[in-house]
């Protein structure tokens, strides 16, 4: 399977990193395959939950999994950190 880089371009072609996937011209083939660009599909951030929820509450809707793991354990630790903290004041 290819995965088109707009950080690497596509020596094959040839088109110079940077180039995004939509500004490719419409004769560009897959280089792997030969699928025109019509084929394929964006597989871009992929964000956890359902779509139709994506606009409510604080913004973490929007999130991915990866995000939303490191607000919750970060916020963890945080809390750790000043619990332990606690026991230094007299």
């Amino acid at each position: 399977m290819y995965q088109y880089s707009p950080k690497k371009g596509d020596d094959f072609y040839p088109v110079s990193a940077g180039t995004p996937f939509k500004d490719l011209p419409e004769d560009w083939n897959c280089p792997v395959c030969g699928a025109s660009k019509s084929k394929f599909k964006s597989i871009g951030k992929q964000v956890a939950g359902f779509e139709q929820n994506q606009g409510y509450g604080f913004g973490t809707n929007s999130m991915t999994e990866g995000e939303k793991s490191k607000l919750i354990y970060g916020g963890l630790a945080l809390f750790f950190v000043f619990f332990l903290a606690g026991y230094l004041l007299e």
